[in-house]
């Protein structure tokens, strides 16, 4: 016998939840984007047939509050937990706006469902092995995805459904091809979740009185178990019982005017390769997003926001666009991956993201690894099947849009995986800087790479795939800086980025040596002294007067020739004469701060140059229009973004 109504199990006096679940505080950074994400994926990893492509709805449609399954008991329940909570006053807001939704006679709703999957396995039974509807309704922390390389993993994304709820309450209604056995059939039923805070559990007034654990169930008996058959709330949507898949609908759905541009730009951003490859189709609203519709989206500017476009355009070529995307193999000691490469003619610099996107099976998007600005290309990494994917996702957040290896216990496994990473990530730069260097047999120079890259003799090289001559040691990029005028203490910066100095007169530039003295005072605070009219040379004198050099204009290439023992050449064209010149390099981080490095020794166009000072190192000379060669071996290993500085002094 049946008894369907909602239930809220007591807490026994145990654990009372609150407004803020750490389950649901994960996404609501980007409450929309999160939602698509984490709702597209799981129908993905659900796909029942590979000859057709996965297919989800999103459909707002509106409700009458009295058809609203067990609405009474919802409303009951909501009132005890305003009883509970009357000492906090945003929790009786929030549930006083509860109540006053579901006093309306109609309500919005949001209905989402997909088709050419297997459903929600498990709905017929209570046994937990390989019980995906008991994982997704129930669970907290808990997935049951098949295949090790399921898109979603952690048991937690199924809480961005709740977020889009006003009144924190879904129905889930499937219709599963299979039972937990493997037994092919139809297997049908449904259930009702409503993620509130503690409640009393009844009306009764005493001192000791229970209060529930804040998760309750429309559902068939005291077990809390489905119902036993389809339920529908849309009457518009396709019949359920002739197809396989799930419906769930939000009750009491957070619109807003652009909710379905958040969630196109999110469907986009994370499943453009399932997309294009004709793998996912989405329908919002009526509106397909699919292979035969999606170029005329991604190039829609009513549609994808100003910050997505480079994004989403590049993501749409880099799959597409076949002449001018560079492939490249990269390998791990878990495997292979893909990388996909497009460089971006200076017309086109607003489309490049600098960045790479990073892909997993099933073809859904983790992260953007950055380039650099210098870079003027967009590129993608895609990882299929096998030992690297099932690694990777095994360190996910539960966000699934980062790779963190402290989630890996052992630290011997913890230590390969970040050197798996960090390989992969220079794999990828020293491709990108490949690319840029030979391309397609004819040279490319985006974004001023030429400056970059050498012209001298590097060693021996070697031959790729298509004839073409790759360096032994691939160069590390740094951005270019124009230089200013120096001055000899370059460790301590001014405002405008040049050394710190006792006042030293102005350089006249029309006479070689020859400075003017300061003199006088200020006549208001801030204030520069007056120049004076005496004129000195270099001479001995009470006073010490330093020469500067100007070095603007000057662009330096910066060569990585052996990054595991720090080695760096640094190429530039001399702007003047001068004999006492020192050499400085800062590395730089992801804000642009620089940190001066220490360097071991050097040589200037083949001459070992004898230095005492590791931060400023030489001397050595420069000619005007020479081209100087500083060959430098420094402490610092890797490739790293730099600064270089020549200080004549």
């Amino acid at each position: 016998m049946t008894n369907i109504k909602w239930r809220f199990p007591a807490s026994n006096h145990g654990e009372r939840k609150g407004i803020s679940s750490g389950d649901t505080e994960a996404f609501k950074k980007s409450p929309f984007q999160a939602f698509a994400r984490e709702v597209l994926q799981n129908s993905i990893d659900a796909r029942a047939s590979d000859e057709e492509p996965t297919i989800v709805e999103f459909m707002e449609f509106d409700i009458n509050t009295i058809d609203i399954p067990g609405i009474d008991e919802l409303k009951d329940s909501i009132r005890r937990c305003v009883e509970f909570w009357k000492h906090k006053p945003e929790y009786v807001l929030e549930y006083n706006g509860m109540l006053e939704v579901l006093n309306q006679p109609v309500i919005r709703c949001l209905r989402v469902s997909d088709y050419n999957t297997t459903g929600l396995i498990g709905v017929d039974s209570t046994n937990q092995v390989n019980n995906k509807f008991l994982a997704l309704t129930k669970g907290t922390g808990v997935s049951e995805k098949t295949g090790s390389m399921a898109g979603g993993s952690k048991g937690v994304g199924k809480n961005a459904v709740f977020l889009m709820s006003s009144l924190r309450t879904a129905f889930y209604s499937t219709n599963a091809n299979q039972d937990i056995n493997g037994i092919v059939g139809s297997y049908k039923g449904a259930i009702g979740v409503a993620e509130l805070v503690s409640g009393y559990v009844d009306d009764v007034d005493c001192e000791n009185r229970d209060y529930t654990q804040g998760t309750g169930y429309l559902s068939k008996d005291d077990l809390n178990n489905a119902l036993s058959e389809i339920l529908v709330l849309d009457k518009t949507q396709r019949d359920r019982n002739l197809e396989s898949g799930t419906d769930i609908y939000i009750l009491g759905f957070i619109s807003s005017d652009e909710w379905e541009k958040e969630v196109i730009n999110s469907i986009l951003d994370s499943f453009m390769s399932t997309i294009v490859r004709g793998d996912l189709e989405v329908t919002i609203n009526g509106n397909e997003i699919s292979k035969r519709t999606v170029r005329d989206i991604v190039y829609d500017e009513n549609i994808i926001f100003k910050n997505q476009k480079a994004n989403i355009i590049s993501q749409y070529r880099l799959l597409t666009d076949g002449d001018n995307v560079h492939v490249y193999d990269i390998d791990t000691e878990y495997g292979s991956c893909q990388l996909y490469v497009l460089p971006y003619p200076k017309s086109e610099d607003a489309l490049a993201t600098h960045k790479c996107s990073m892909i997993r099976h099933p073809l859904m998007k983790i992260k953007d690894e950055p380039l650099g600005s210098s870079f003027r290309v967009s590129a993608m990494c895609i990882i299929g099947e096998g030992t690297l994917g099932e690694a990777l996702r095994a360190i996910e957040n539960p966000q699934h849009i980062d790779w963190e290896p402290k989630r890996i216990k052992d630290k011997l496994q913890r230590k390969e995986m970040e050197t798996i990473l960090r390989d992969i990530k220079e794999q990828i730069k020293q491709r990108v800087i490949e690319c840029l260097q030979i391309g397609d047999n004819n040279p490319l120079d985006p974004n001023g790479a030429g400056d970059f890259l050498p012209d001298t003799d590097l060693g021996d090289g070697k031959t790729d795939s298509n004839g073409n001559q790759t360096p032994a040691e691939l160069v590390s990029v740094s951005k270019i800086k124009e230089n200013v005028t120096i001055e000899k203490n370059t460790r301590i910066k001014n405002d405008d980025g040049s050394g710190l100095e006792p006042d030293i007169g102005e350089v006249d530039e029309k006479q070689d040596g020859l400075v003017q003295h300061p003199v006088g005072e200020n006549e208001n605070n801030g204030q520069g002294r007056h120049p004076g009219t005496e004129e000195s040379g270099e001479k001995d004198g009470d006073n010490v007067i330093f020469k500067r050099a100007k070095l603007s204009g000057v662009r330096y290439k910066v060569i990585s020739t052996d990054k595991n023992n720090g080695k760096i050449k640094v190429v530039f064209i001399a702007p003047i004469d001068h004999v006492n010149c020192y050499l400085n390099i800062a590395m730089l981080d992801d804000m642009n701060n620089s940190t001066s490095i220490n360097i071991i020794s050097m040589k200037c166009n083949g001459a070992d140059v004898n230095g005492t000072d590791p931060l400023e190192f030489g001397p050595f000379t420069i000619k005007t229009n020479q081209k100087i060669v500083l060959d430098v071996v420094t402490e610092a290993k890797g490739y790293f973004g730099s600064e270089v500085k020549v200080i004549c002094k």
